[in-house]
Formats: structure tokens, C-alpha cells, sequence
């Protein structure tokens, strides 16, 4: 019990103006801590949308250049395909493939680039539609500059050249052989390159310009117009035959000579054997101008004859030496296939 008279003692309290230690600690832990400025969140999602367009353009970015690369590989590639001599190799980079390969073999290119080679191969700029790209290229070809546009399609992931041939025709392809080889069809798809047409014999000639240059896969329709006729050769080869089988019919002793283009009808008398001479009257040589035709390779012409037989001839018991004139023209046909040529009358 307090006394009046008796001074009291405040006690102590956790809430004076100068809290403890543990009041402090108290404090601490259940006073929030601050939130981020607004400002931050902002600045923090600007940097993630600006790392995200850098990212997808990036992306974007490398797609675009890797398909560009592609293309402009597909065109390189085909084009050093042919520019090596690998027709396979080139064929493989075609979108389709041609109906005819007949020029379109090794053996073909290495003739072809023998005269004018393709070098220094590039590819620029890109072009065309979205469904038809084109791809720019250069090159030499025989050291002349070319620049012509690759048109590509896309095909199973990858790129191929749509139309990497040109046309090369041929109207007259027989007894001739081009770079080398001999011809079925008269259109025949080529690669880039030069392609010269060449006889199959020394006895034949061709008439007209026998090569061709192809200088892009784009190139309009380029033609071998030639005429195949006889050479000098030829020529001299078919007559030799001709004259010296005639020669072979003028010196027959027999009326009716075998494969000869005149004989005596010795019908109602007897001619005595061994007595037949023949003599030759004008000079049959003088238009001698035979055709050949290619794709037998036989060669015809007229022969205009005028002979006189003379014989001993008998009849009613009456001997005598009788003459009789012929006058003619036979068609001769020399088969040049043949070694040595023969030579048939009609």
C-alpha cells in the first residue's frame, strides 16, 4: 500500500520515446519495404520488347540472307556444273529434266567449251516474283563477257533452276554428227557452250555455217541450217566409179554385158563369140553432177550414153560384120557405204 507521503517510481513501458533494442527489431521486420518506381517497370519492359525485335530481326535477318545464299548457290552451282564439264552434276540442279540428253553428256561439254570454255562464274543481284526468282549471273565464255538471269523454283527445301537449256536445232541431221555426236531428233536441248556440226565421212561436205554458239540457258532457239552434199572427194570417188565401170562395159566382149548400161538385141542372129567391140561416141563426163542422199548415203545421177557395137554376126547361112548405134541414158546409183564403192544401173 503507497503512502501519500511517499514518492512514486513511473514504471518502465515499450512505448517511452526511446524504444529498446527489441522494440526496434519489431519494428523492422514489419515495416514493408519500398516498391520499385513505376519508371522501372516501364525502362524494364522496353528493354525486353527491344531485345525481343532484336532477336526476331536478327532472325529474320539470317533467314532472308541464308535463302539468298541458296539461291544464289543453285545458279553458281549449275553453272560451274557445266562450266566443268559435269553434265550430271548440272542435270542434278534442274527442276526437271530435258525429254532429250543426247548433247547433254560429258563428252558433248568437253567439246563444247574446247573452242570456248565458261570461266569466272558470279552471282548478283536477285530478282523475278515471289513464286519465279531470278538470280543474276556473269561470266566469260571463250573470255567474252555474258550476263544473263538463272530462273529458280523450289523444290523439296531446296532451290533448282527451272529452265537451265536452250534449244538447238537441226534441220538437216543426217551423215553429220554435232560435237561429236550423231543426232535422232532435230531439237535438241543444250547447255551453255559452243556446238559445231562435222560430217561422218571425208566423202561428204557441208554447205552452210556448221556452228553454233550458245551463250545463256535463256538463249532463243539457236539453228544448225546446213545442206549435206558430196565433197570434192565425194565427188571424184562416185565418178571414178561410174567411169571405171563403164570402162569395164566398154572393153566386154559379149552383146549383152552384165551390169552395164547398154547391150545388142542379138534376137533373130548368131553373134560369133569373142567378135562384140564396143566404141564409145560422145563424151558423158562433161555434166557429170551426182546428188547424195544422207541417210543411205548412196549417190545418184544421169548418165547420157552414146555407144556403137560392131559384130560378127550370122544368119540364113550369111556372115558379115554388122555395126549398131545405141543411144541411151541411164541412171547410175553408187553405194558409198561400201569399200570399194559399187556402182547399179537403172
Amino acid at each position: 500500500m503507497n503512502h501519500p507521503d511517499e514518492p512514486t517510481q513511473a514504471l518502465p513501458t515499450p512505448f517511452a520515446d526511446e524504444p529498446s533494442d527489441e522494440a526496434t527489431a519489431v519494428l523492422a521486420v514489419e515495416q514493408p519495404a519500398p516498391g520499385p518506381s513505376p519508371l522501372v517497370w516501364i525502362a524494364s519492359a522496353v528493354l525486353v520488347l527491344a531485345l525481343m525485335a532484336g532477336v526476331a530481326w536478327f532472325a529474320v535477318t539470317t533467314s532472308r540472307q541464308n535463302r539468298e545464299n541458296a539461291m544464289r548457290g543453285a545458279a553458281v552451282g549449275y553453272l560451274q556444273a557445266v562450266a566443268d564439264g559435269d553434265a550430271a552434276g548440272a542435270l542434278a540442279q534442274l527442276a526437271e529434266q530435258p525429254a532429250s540428253t543426247t548433247l547433254l553428256t560429258d563428252e558433248v561439254l568437253a567439246k563444247a567449251h574446247e573452242a570456248t570454255p565458261i570461266t569466272d562464274v558470279q552471282a548478283g543481284e536477285l530478282g523475278g516474283t515471289e513464286t519465279a526468282p531470278t538470280v543474276g549471273v556473269s561470266y566469260l565464255l571463250g573470255g567474252e563477257p555474258v550476263s544473263t538471269t538463272i530462273t529458280l523454283t523450289e523444290q523439296g527445301g531446296s532451290w533448282k533452276v527451272a529452265d537451265g537449256t536452250a534449244d538447238l536445232t537441226v534441220p538437216e541431221r543426217r551423215a553429220l554428227t554435232v560435237n561429236g555426236v550423231e543426232l535422232t531428233e532435230e531439237v535438241n536441248p543444250v547447255f551453255p557452250g559452243t556446238y559445231t556440226a562435222a560430217p561422218v565421212s571425208d566423202l561428204v561436205a557441208l554447205t552452210g555455217e556448221p556452228t553454233a554458239v550458245v551463250s545463256t540457258p535463256a538463249q532463243l532457239e539457236s539453228v544448225l541450217d546446213l545442206t549435206v552434199g558430196l565433197s570434192q572427194l565425194g565427188t571424184d570417188t562416185v565418178f571414178g566409179a561410174v567411169k571405171g565401170r563403164f570402162d569395164e562395159c566398154l572393153a566386154a566382149t559379149e552383146s549383152r554385158p552384165a551390169n552395164c548400161p547398154f547391150g545388142v538385141d542379138t534376137t533373130g542372129v548368131e553373134v560369133a563369140e569373142g567378135s562384140v567391140k564396143f566404141a564409145q561416141v560422145n563424151d558423158p563426163w562433161a555434166g557429170f553432177a551426182p546428188t547424195l542422199d544422207p541417210e543411205t548415203m548412196l549417190a545418184t545421177g544421169t548418165f547420157p550414153f552414146e555407144v556403137n557395137a560392131t559384130a560378127t554376126v550370122s544368119r540364113d547361112g550369111l556372115t558379115t560384120e554388122a555395126t549398131a548405134p545405141m543411144k541411151g541414158e541411164r541412171t547410175y546409183t553408187v553405194d558409198l557405204t561400201k569399200q570399194p564403192a559399187t556402182v547399179t544401173w537403172s
